[in-house]
């Protein structure tokens, strides 16, 4: 069946997430070098990233400690992206894809100032889905049921079986997308891209690339088909 809609996960998709994350660096005293080398460590022996900051540093709690450094720095970047954090192949990209047809949406798990965010930077997406604001963030079934409820309220009749879901994660992208009934892109990039496009479910997968231009020609192709 054709590809009639894209639905793109954030961090390390669409935003590059590597200032958030020296921000996090600074805000703990730790040489970056120090910091990126610990968490990809953890991450590819399979921990998480909220193992990695607590093994830098210890009793981390992201709730607290963000409520803690918005109290500090109120108008600080702080955790959130910003127009410079996008990365360069996401608007022509989107453009290939919206002059071909295809619907363009964002899902992904983030928090509540993140939507206001994404359509200040006016990406041509007919709709934006986030987490914090549904109430429910993947990899759960329920997330990707508010993300075809958002794909056929811009494309009534919809199914899931023309939805294609990008991102960065095996665990959190391509096996729920994949057990929703939509087709799943993994794109190789970010602190998880390169790790998780080795695992064996990476095969799961109905398409592996690095960037968005190559996203952007294999859905168009199967927007066709």
């Amino acid at each position: 069946m054709a590809i009639r809609t894209v639905v793109f996960d954030v961090g390390e998709t669409l935003v590059d997430e590597t200032r958030i994350f020296a921000r996090w660096a600074d805000r703990f005293a730790i040489p970056h070098m120090a910091f990126f080398g610990t968490i990809g460590g953890v991450i590819a022996t399979g921990g998480t990233l909220t193992d990695g900051f607590r093994l830098l540093v210890p009793g981390f709690d992201l709730e607290s400690e963000s409520a803690r450094w918005r109290a500090e720095e109120p108008d600080g970047e702080r955790e959130h992206f910003g127009e410079s954090d996008l990365y360069p192949d996401v608007r022509p990209a989107f453009a290939a894809m919206r002059e071909a047809g295809l619907t363009l949406l964002i899902a992904g798990n983030q928090p509540v100032e993140a939507g206001p965010k994404l359509e200040s930077m006016n990406l041509g997406v007919a709709g934006i889905g986030i987490s914090d604001t549904w109430g429910v963030a993947k990899p759960a079934s329920g997330f990707f049921d508010r993300t075809l409820e958002l794909a056929v309220e811009h494309t009534p009749g919809i199914s899931a079986e023309e939805i294609l879901y990008v991102g960065d994660r095996v665990d959190n992208d391509v096996l729920p997308a994949r057990a929703a009934g939509m087709s799943a892109a993994l794109l190789r990039r970010g602190i998880y891209g390169y790790r998780h496009a080795a695992f064996p479910e990476a095969e799961k997968a109905d398409v592996i690339v690095d960037d968005l231009h190559r996203l952007a020609a294999w859905a168009i192709s199967r927007s066709a088909a």
